[in-house]
Parts: structure tokens; sequence; C-alpha cells
């Protein structure tokens, strides 16, 4: 079997992981791709180990009761060479499968020739079955395309000879295990069934080639080559970080940790770490307001009557009041000025007359205000002088 990178990054498509806390976890690998209705998708096909007919099988989790449908082909710009595939053109091969909302698997009604050292691109419409017009606000969740191999092509799995062990694959459902995702544990009698197709179809068992970096250690499973992974790294060979994970290396993945209230998802850029974030939100993990900001999450602008940017960012007290003013808001003047310094007052902070002004010799106030009817300036003088 095999999951298929989706490429490449195409409109109407994105990846999310959703949250698995306390939920069994419904995708495999990357996460899933959310596919907006009447939007295509791209797998492409380019690790195939033996020339033979191949069942397609959907993984998908619609969002809504609605069912769905997709349209599918097969195309490769190289054309097949080997004698078993060689007669087919794939790009000929196109149909369409409906992909119900109760089920979260679909084998796909026709099964493909596919052959080593040949590219492939299995490429899907999706839309709303039964329906014409498009909704831009209707999706549906893509997990993996899954190639799952007719055994009884293989050499040894058919004739007589062999009638016993294809028997045994059909009665305990051997290869229907691997159509859920994540599969069930395989029955004793299935791992030593299925380790023999693996044999045939590989030329025999295969290196475990474990990631010097991601893994704990260079011995791998048994059964399907799984290496021990370090803290948030996955793959067989351990050599890439899990969904809402960073930074490989040495000591394995950092977790994202994307604030859920000022990031778009759980997802972060795999080397940085920065999530994506929110309109209004800055930092690398979307947790903060933008500069001039404050409140995080519901940030709205710092109030400084035009007297200072930024504020603090969880209080909204204004920080670095220019033009002689000070308070939470810049809202009034400082020691040694007065006026109104509001915003749309027209007025601003001018020196107390003091008699001189501060910062000079001849100023002996502390503060000053202006007389609401007389409106001249009332100087509180510092210790040691009076006023007239």
């Amino acid at each position: 079997r095999a999951k298929l990178c989706r490429c490449p990054a195409q409109p109407d498509v994105e990846e999310v992981v959703r949250d698995s806390a306390g939920r069994m976890v419904t995708w495999t690998g990357l996460g899933f791709a959310r596919v907006r209705d009447g939007a295509g998708l791209t797998f492409r096909v380019d690790n195939v180990p033996y020339a033979m007919d191949y069942e397609l099988l959907l993984r998908y989790e619609p969002e809504s009761a609605e069912d769905w449908e997709a349209v599918v082909s097969v195309s490769s710009r190289v054309l097949p060479t080997s004698p078993r595939c060689g007669n087919l053109l794939p790009s000929e091969q196109m149909y369409r499968q409906s992909l119900p909302h109760s089920q979260r698997y679909m084998l796909l009604s026709r099964p493909f020739c596919f052959e080593p050292s040949t590219p492939y691109e299995v490429t899907m419409r999706l839309q709303r079955a039964g329906v014409t017009q498009r909704h831009p606000g209707a999706f549906i969740l893509i997990d993996s395309l899954v190639l799952l191999p007719r055994v009884s092509e293989l050499p040894g799995l058919h004739g007589a000879e062999a009638a016993a062990r294809q028997e045994e694959l059909e009665r305990y459902q051997c290869l229907e295990v691997f159509r859920m995702a994540p599969p069930h544990p395989l029955a004793e009698a299935c791992a030593r069934l299925v380790c023999s197709v693996s044999a045939l179809m590989h030329g025999g068992a295969l290196p475990c080639q474990c990631d010097p970096q991601g893994s704990r250690s260079s011995e791998c499973q048994v059964q399907g080559g799984q290496c021990e992974c370090k803290p948030h790294v996955i793959g067989r060979r351990c050599d890439h970080c899990a969904p809402g994970s960073f930074g490989f290396g040495p000591l394995g993945c950092s977790p994202c940790t994307c604030s859920p209230e000022g990031s778009v998802s759980q997802l972060c850029d795999k080397v940085s770490g920065q999530c994506r974030c929110q309109p209004g939100t800055v930092g690398r993990q979307c947790d903060q307001c933008q500069p001039g900001h404050w409140g995080f999450p519901a940030c709205r602008p710092c109030q400084c009557n035009g007297h200072a940017e930024e504020c603090d960012p969880r209080t909204g007290t204004c920080l670095h009041c220019r033009d002689h003013t000070s308070g939470r808001h810049c809202e009034r003047c400082q020691d040694g000025y007065y006026g109104n310094p509001v915003l749309g007052s027209g007025q601003q902070c001018r020196p107390c007359p003091c008699p001189g002004y501060p910062g000079t010799q001849h100023y002996h106030g502390s503060a000053c205000h202006a007389d609401d009817e007389t409106h001249h300036i009332v100087c509180l003088c510092a210790p040691g002088y009076a006023g007239e």
C-alpha cells in the first residue's frame, strides 16, 4: 500500500489537522487536504514496486451530511512499456465515483495498471453529488489515496498451489485491514501472509533506512518497516515532523503551540515554527496583538490621543507619551505644563511660566493650571517659593 503526496499547492485546497484531543485520529501522514466544492486535487504516483493492477482507495471525511462525488482520471507523460501495463493508455481512463457522506473510504470501481519507473498523476475533481450549483462554503476533507495490490497476480499467489494462501487472505480479510485509518492490528495469520506479499512485490526484504536524526535506532519493525521515532517525529523512516510541530533535528521536533484564538490553524512552518496568524495578531505563536493594539485575543487599537503609537499589550496603558503628556491615554499634561492634550481639543501642553520654564534656572514651580474664569495661569510653587 502507499500513501501518496498531494501536489502541487492548488487554489481552493488547504492543509488542515483537526484537534484530536480525546478522539481517535482519523487522518494519516501530514493531515487532511480541505477541498472546496468543485475544486481539483492531484496525487503523484512514482514509487510503484511491481507492475500489476492496483485497486485505488480514497480516504475522506465530509464536513456535512451531503454526498459527494469524484471525477477521476489517471495520466502519465511517459508511455508505459512493461509487458503487463504497456498496452494501456492511462490518459484514457476517466470515470465518476460516488462518495457517500456516511462512509470514510471508498474503493474506486476500476483498478489501474501501474508500473515501476513511470510517473503517474491521479487527478480528481471533487464536488457535491446531485447538484449543479457549486457552493464556495462547502468542503470535503481528503486524507489519502491508497494503492492496494491485486495480489492474485503475484508469482506464488495464483494457480492451484497457492489456493490455500489466497483462501487465508480472504478468510481473515487481511487486505481489508489497510482500508481504515488508522488500520487495525493484523491477525497473526495475516502478518505472515502480508509479509509474503511484500517480499514478492519488492523482491525480498527491504532495509529499514531509519533517519539518523529522527529515529531512536537503526532498527525497525519486521512488519511494515516502521522505525522508532523521536518526539513529534513521524514517517516510516522517522524523517519529518508530525502535523502541528516543527524544527526537525537531533532532538526530534517541537510542538507549534499555535494560539487557538490568534492563529488560523494549529499547523506552523516546518522550519521556523511560525504559525499562520489571524488579522491583527502577530508573534511566532500568534498570541500577541500587532503593534499599536492591546488586549489579546480581542485586540483593539491603543487610545493615546495621538501622542504615542504603542501601549502596554495587556493593560492598554500608553507607552512613551510625547508632547509633554502623561496618563493612561496621554490625556493630561505632565507636571510643569498646562493645557488640554486630548485629541480634537485643538490644544497642546505648554510650559508653566513660573516664572521661567521647566528645565531653566529661573523656574521655581512644580505644576500649574489655567483658571477656568480668568484663564490666568496659576502656579503651584516649589518648596521655599511663594507666588504674588
